[in-house]
């Protein structure tokens, strides 16, 4: 069984409350998510915070999954990657993800490791060349904003700076750039 089959058997046993799946589960990703938790949060005690809140989370909602959302290690990585953005963004409330230190430097929490990028280490993962394909369809410009947003976690202002476009422009860059992928995506599965 491939692990995104193997992935969602598991969380749809989970929500049916089998703790021996939820065990399973946590055994194979647990070391994966931690990696993500940990780059984010730069702190390993706050990175075990993240992979437990994320697998509390798991188990008290796993039977709410949306009809037909596919739940792969794919998807418990970028949730876990929110989550830790998310209290990152809750501990330090007056420090940004990114910004210029007092000897000018520019200073980031998420660091761009020296090996592949996030999407390269789930698209190779998760073996899934139809995202890979579906991202070289979308344009330059939006697919650029979706990275952005997606892999190094800038909010729709901060990219619209980066890239020196009207706010609106990156919105409905990153809105219909996701549109697209999900049905490119959906019409596979």
């Amino acid at each position: 069984m491939e692990d995104r089959d193997e992935v969602g058997e598991l969380l749809a046993r989970i929500g049916l409350r089998d703790a021996q799946a939820f065990e399973t589960l946590y055994r194979r990703v647990a070391g994966r998510l931690m990696a993500v938790a940990l780059r984010v949060m730069q702190d390993r005690a706050a990175a075990e915070d993240v992979l437990q809140e994320v697998f509390a989370a798991l188990w008290n909602r796993a039977d709410r999954a949306a009809p037909g959302q596919h739940r792969t290690l794919a998807w418990l990585c970028v949730v876990t990657r929110h989550r830790a953005i998310d209290l990152l963004r809750k501990r330090r409330p007056e420090e940004p993800l990114h910004w210029r230190g007092d000897d000018g430097e520019e200073r980031v929490y998420d660091v761009p490791a020296d090996d592949a990028s996030p999407i390269d280490q789930l698209l190779a993962l998760e073996g899934d060349a139809q995202l890979a394909r579906c991202m070289g369809e979308l344009e330059p410009e939006p697919r650029r904003a979706l990275l952005l947003a997606f892999h190094d976690g800038l909010t729709h202002p901060e990219i619209a700076e980066r890239m020196a476009r009207p706010l609106g422009t990156v919105k409905a860059w990153t809105r219909r750039s996701l549109m697209r992928l999900k049905g490119c995506m959906e019409a596979v599965a």
